[in-house]
């Protein structure tokens, strides 16, 4: 969309661009060719993946590896098989019966399972074309919604941003899907007022792929066809033809049986319906992508005159980054926003993320010695 021109699906060494990456992975899924799919835009998850052994990447039958921030703060690698992706689109496919589309239009970048199996697989198995560019505007992705038989591919931050214009524009012939942050009811009900359109929330992870979705300022969430849903300890379980088989966790191969044990909290109403009420892990999702709050505490107690840092996170529906880390510090010397942004910036590149640092608090342990909480100084 930069250049108004066409790119073919080709091979691309080192895609950097949106357009490359798609390129180049519909490529790769087209030819059977594995790859090894992760955003080179963050130093420290590069410099991670450059020291693994290359030989232990490919592994029989595997199309994709997709590399994810786990609850460890190491980068997990997810192996997907083409069938995974495959069966997935399908069953996405499946809840849009009825509904015409000639052109997808997405603004996620093709480095993760949501970019390639929703943005590049969904559309290639429509046979339409997939519009797309480096960085959208809300006002060009209003534009493009416009169009009659779109399907938009895109974030929470899109859909708050689109509301808060509150643009004279109708959707009614157009339909958005979202990435698994959640949009808040209110968000949800004044897009589908405003816009005369629905936004499909996609529930989902790298392990286990699509598992439920939600419509506008719906509560309940209804699991894709082929998705068996349970629990245990409260936390959702589930079983299905998306689900990895491997997992590279800190360099060592592990075979995944099912059912998957996610780190969602949940209600289960039935066999395809639950309620997420929350998450037990600490994982903070910046512009689409997981990351640990163990792995930047870790990263900002490396700082010399940092003792000790805990981090909570603050989810805030009005603002349209909608988690937001609370960094409470201990030390004598406090710590900097500036300085902050600089060391952030050198780990995970230009992905914003939102903080507000509490200085001059001491952070209180278990008697194991886990960081349970905080208090004043």
């Amino acid at each position: 969309m930069d250049n108004k021109c066409y790119m073919d699906i080709k091979e691309i060494k080192n895609p950097t661009s949106k357009v490359e990456q798609l390129s180049h992975v519909l490529h790769c899924f087209n030819n059977n060719i594995f790859e090894v799919v992760y955003d080179k835009s963050q130093p420290a998850l590069v410099k991670y993946i450059e020291s693994l052994d290359k030989k232990i990447f490919k592994q029989d039958g595997m199309q994709f590896l997709y590399f994810t921030s786990g609850t460890t703060g190491l980068p997990t690698g997810v192996f997907k098989t083409k069938e995974n992706s495959l069966t997935q689109a399908k069953a996405l496919l499946k809840t849009l019966e009825g509904m015409k589309f000639n052109r997808v239009v997405t603004t996620v970048p093709f480095v993760h399972i949501y970019g390639v199996d929703i943005g590049a697989v969904v559309p290639q198995l429509l046979d339409i074309d997939i519009w797309t560019k480096e960085n959208f505007l809300p006002q060009e992705l209003a534009s493009e919604a416009e169009k009659e038989g779109t399907l938009v591919v895109t974030t929470p931050v899109f859909i708050k941003a689109l509301n808060r214009i509150k643009k004279d524009a109708n959707f009614s012939k157009s339909y958005f899907l979202t990435s698994t942050a959640p949009v808040s009811k209110e968000d949800g009900k004044i897009f589908h007022e405003l816009y005369n359109t629905s936004v499909s929330q996609l529930f989902a992870s790298t392990e286990t792929g699509l598992m439920g979705h939600k419509k506008d300022d719906e509560d309940i969430l209804e699991a894709y066809e082929g998705v068996s849903i349970g629990e245990k300890y409260k936390m959702l379980r589930v079983s299905s033809p998306f689900v990895t088989k491997k997992i590279l966790n800190n360099g060592v191969i592990e075979d995944v049986k099912p059912p998957f044990q996610t780190e969602d909290i949940v209600e289960i109403l039935n066999e395809k319906e639950f309620k997420l009420l929350g998450r037990s892990s600490n994982l903070a999702k910046i512009a689409g992508k997981r990351i640990s709050t163990q792995q930047i505490e870790g990263i900002i107690e490396a700082m010399d005159g940092i003792d000790c840092v805990l981090i909570k996170i603050r989810k805030d529906d009005r603002a349209l980054k909608d988690e937001i880390l609370d960094i409470y510090v201990e030390s004598k010397v406090g710590l900097d926003a500036k300085v902050l942004r600089k060391v952030l910036k050198e780990n995970f590149g230009s992905m914003n993320i939102a903080f507000k640092i509490f200085n001059n608090v001491s952070i209180t342990r278990s008697s194991v010695g886990k960081k349970i909480g905080f208090k004043e100084l």
